[in-house]
């Protein structure tokens, strides 16, 4: 046997010793176009989940074809998008079901486990094959017909050694699920937190037992100043190093939490010749700052802040399309303001003062007449401790499932040839 012909992976089960055999997609599966029938559910192919029910979707989906024009996807079938292959549209299906006549539904043969498959699929190196044997004139535009699916290399071990390590990263796959519901669940006790703690059906107590003092209505311009920012554009920024950062509006939409620690967030910094000499002694931020992102094309961004923790001297400014609202003294405790900002109560009147068409904008003048209710100084301590420690146990486990994640990507590459 020519070693082109067999391979060995890097990790294996001890009790597994014989070759891997090279093989091509059509040894693997057979081609099914069984046509659909009438009270099969209906499911998806997504990149992200593979395949779900077509109802559990959040986007509406007409249904576009006929139950006897969908195709029939029977249990542990593989089904693929034949245009998104090549970004790992393919799932495995977990009941006898119906699919959109433009996927390709994998029927596995005797020898083959549809969960290693389920796995094998999901691999680097197998979505680059898939990549490689898709035609098309752009990459928008590329297709894996089953008769190029056919044709591509594999290697594949004997039944028992597929099932083990099917079962195997099945367990792995199993964990990560449970905590990212964890974490889910986490998220929704903080948001429900934050709810019933800012609407004060949720109180808490001094140390000594003792009730706080009611929270008093306070306009935002009774709260904070407001400081000048710089008006340097994306261009003006880099994230190869220099000296100062520079904390830019898309950033908060997509890249920050509101809790924002300057070693933990890495902002962009502001490239070396941009003229820095107008920037105010005031534009530096401080901890305690609030950054609020004064344009958006979306209501729900409009408006989102982060509050500054932790920050080294003179080395992070708010660029353009941002607003620094600076608690006054004596007002605010540190941690408190990005938790307010996230309230329902202050979100709604942001999006109410909005304006624009294509693009939203907030002015400073009617941020500042904005209404809060506020606690005291240490209420408000108590809060944000409160707070953050549930945003410390959502980062953790966060965290874990990255872990747990990258530790899958290091087995598909080390489990397979």
């Amino acid at each position: 046997m020519s070693e082109a012909n067999y391979a060995v992976p890097k990790l294996r089960f001890p009790q597994f010793t014989g070759p891997w055999l090279a093989k091509r997609g059509s040894d693997a599966f057979t081609h099914s176009r069984e046509r659909g029938v009438e009270g099969l559910p209906i499911y998806s192919v997504t990149i992200e989940s593979g395949m779900v029910r077509r109802d559990s979707l959040e986007r509406e989906i007409g249904r576009n074809a006929s139950d006897e024009a969908n195709l029939r996807a029977n249990k542990d079938d593989i089904v693929y998008n034949m245009m998104r292959m090549w970004q790992g549209a393919v799932g495995r299906a977990p009941e006898d079901c119906m699919v959109s006549p433009a996927y390709v539904v994998l029927s596995p043969k005797p020898e083959t486990s549809p969960h290693f498959f389920e796995h094998w699929f999901k691999r680097a190196r197998s979505i680059y094959w898939l990549w490689a044997y898709s035609y098309g004139l752009t990459g928008d535009r590329l297709r894996l017909y089953f008769r190029d699916f056919a044709k591509v290399p594999m290697h594949i071990p004997l039944l028992p050694e597929q099932e083990k390590i099917a079962d195997f990263l099945g367990d792995i796959d199993q964990r990560i699920v449970l905590l990212q519901r964890r974490q889910e669940a986490l998220e929704l006790y903080k948001k429900g937190s934050i709810q019933r703690i800012f609407s004060r059906v949720m109180r808490f107590s001094r140390d000594d037992g003792s009730t706080f003092p009611k929270w008093e209505p306070k306009k935002l311009a009774d709260i904070f100043d407001w400081v000048a920012t710089n008006n340097l554009s994306r261009e003006m920024l880099t994230e190869d190093g220099g000296e100062i950062q520079n904390i830019h509006y898309g950033d908060i939409h997509g890249k920050f939490a509101a809790r924002f620690r300057q070693e933990e967030a890495k902002a962009p910094f502001i490239k070396p010749g941009a003229i820095l000499e107008a920037l105010p002694e005031s534009a530096f931020c401080q901890a305690g700052d609030v950054v609020i992102a004064d344009a958006s094309e979306d209501y729900a961004d409009i408006g989102k802040a982060i509050e500054i923790l932790e920050v080294k001297s003179k080395t992070l400014v708010s660029g353009l399309h941002t607003y620094i609202a600076r608690p006054k003294p004596g007002m605010l405790a540190l941690g408190f303001s990005g938790y307010l900002f996230q309230t329902w109560q202050l979100r709604k009147q942001i999006m109410r003062i909005a304006q624009g068409i294509s693009v939203l904008g907030i002015s400073k003048s009617n941020l500042s007449k904005l209404v809060v209710n506020l606690p005291r100084p240490d209420e408000q301590r108590k809060i944000a401790d409160f707070l953050s420690a549930l945003d410390d146990k959502v980062a953790s486990v966060a965290l874990q499932v990255r872990q747990m994640q990258a530790l899958k990507t290091a087995l598909l590459q080390k489990m397979f040839v």
